[in-house]
């Protein structure tokens, strides 16, 4: 990609330009410059880049796949796969907050 058009691109694209590279999700807020480096391959994500919901997307799958009889019908367009199924850290976290109760115990 030209740098010019890179530039151009806002946070919520270099985040999901990161992610279509299989760097994972990264953490909303970090730097252009570094999202920047980090797209273009110039600099490896280290853990503090990373978004924090990798763990709650866990925990939302494995209750999620414990329980896909009662969940599949409330989920429209969901595949339960919350560590790989591409909802914003903000879809998610408004999936997973109303049940997180829920999602802790099991």
């Amino acid at each position: 990609m030209d740098d010019s058009l890179l530039w151009e691109c806002n946070e919520t694209e270099l985040l999901h330009l990161a992610y279509e590279q299989g760097l994972g999700r990264l953490k909303v807020g970090l730097p252009k410059e570094t999202l920047f480096q980090i797209v273009r391959g110039e600099i490896n994500p280290s853990p503090e880049h990373l978004s924090e919901t990798k763990n709650t997307r866990e925990l939302l799958e494995k209750f999620i796949e414990r329980h896909w009889e009662k969940t599949r019908s409330q989920l429209p367009g969901c595949n339960g796969k919350c560590t790989s199924y591409p909802c914003s850290d903000g879809r998610h976290g408004a999936c997973y907050a109303p049940n997180k109760h829920l999602v802790s115990l099991g």
